[in-house]
């Protein structure tokens, strides 16, 4: 009888590791805890950003948080407070990269989550774009099932030099840096002033001006190196990162081999890439093409400058988002 009831107790002590082992597989999210979301959002050292994250948090009153994350929390029961948190701090750094370029497409389902929640408080939302970008925000849904990689690349290569890239922001953007940045736009950003980048890629307000052109500083400069890098070695000489957070070095990387073997891009940077969000051999991003912002009140959610048509043959964008 003892025999018996101690291998009964073993066996539901087994059957409750696996049950444990089994959850946390499923929800992978368990380790989020809102005390580790990095301050500042997680922003990349000597970036001037400090007037845009104020201005950003001004916006967003908390009142409106509050009742956007009880909605959400109340939407979908097997999220927790801290899996919201993330994801608000990533939508956050979306909302900046919004203020920045004229087409900003959100590629994080999880992210767009939030947003939609957002627009659904219709009087808040008015007033949290009034007051951050001076006109209304709209979310532009993506109707296309082609993937948009060029969009995207120029999404990645922005996002680095302003954030730090976390474990959570690759699996919920998907994997960064799988595509090129377009050939054209390089060249672009290669032979036009600043003047004409900034007015062909980027909107233009106070509180950005002295952001964006740091940036076109930093795309014309990471060229430069791309060409002092070429003329010492054609297939460049770059160290592969090894961890998450600022991934600045990767995004010169992927400059290096958008410019100059654009067709052959995922050939090379595979090498150099930090990690895939999924385990496959297509190099292919797990990210959605959900939609767009914009300020365009025609709707068709497109700025100047920087499509291109060419690049990957991957097809990892779906179909999007309904509108809100």
């Amino acid at each position: 009888m003892t025999i018996s009831i101690i291998v009964g107790v073993l066996l539901l002590v087994g059957l409750a590791a696996t049950v444990t082992s089994m959850s946390r597989k499923n929800h992978p999210n368990l380790k989020l805890t809102k005390e580790k979301i990095p301050d500042h959002l997680g922003t990349v050292n000597f970036v001037p950003i400090q007037s845009l994250l104020l201005h950003l948090n001004t916006a967003l009153n908390d009142e409106y948080i509050r009742k956007v994350k009880q909605r959400f929390l109340q939407e979908n029961p097997t999220k927790s407070e801290d899996e919201f948190e993330w994801l608000l701090f990533e939508l956050k750094r979306y909302f900046i990269v919004a203020n920045l370029l004229k087409k900003a497409p959100m590629f994080s389902k999880e992210v767009d989550e939030i947003w939609h929640e957002m627009i659904l408080f219709t009087e808040e939302y008015h007033a949290f774009s009034e007051e951050f970008l001076g006109e209304m925000l709209h979310h532009i849904p993506n109707t296309n099932p082609e993937p948009a990689p060029q969009d995207r690349a120029f999404f990645d290569w922005v996002f680095a030099q302003l954030f730090q890239i976390t474990e959570f922001s690759w699996k919920t953007w998907g994997s960064f840096f799988q595509h090129p940045v377009s050939h054209e736009s390089l060249k672009e950003f290669k032979k036009s002033s600043k003047e004409e980048l900034i007015n062909n890629y980027f909107r233009q307000n106070d509180d950005n001006k002295e952001l964006v052109e740091y940036l076109v500083h930093r795309m014309k400069k990471q060229l430069t190196e791309a060409e002092n890098i070429y003329m010492v070695d054609k297939k460049g000489l770059f160290t592969k990162q090894q961890t998450y957070g600022d991934m600045t070095s990767l995004s010169l990387t992927m400059v290096f081999f958008s410019y100059y073997y654009f067709d052959e891009y995922w050939e090379y940077a595979k090498v150099y890439s930090f990690a895939r969000a999924v385990k496959d051999t297509s190099g292919c991003s797990t990210a959605v093409f959900c939609g767009t912002a914009s300020t365009n009140r025609s709707g068709d959610g497109h700025g100047d400058g920087h499509v291109d048509g060419g690049g990957s043959s991957c097809s990892n964008c779906g179909s999007g988002c309904s509108s809100s």
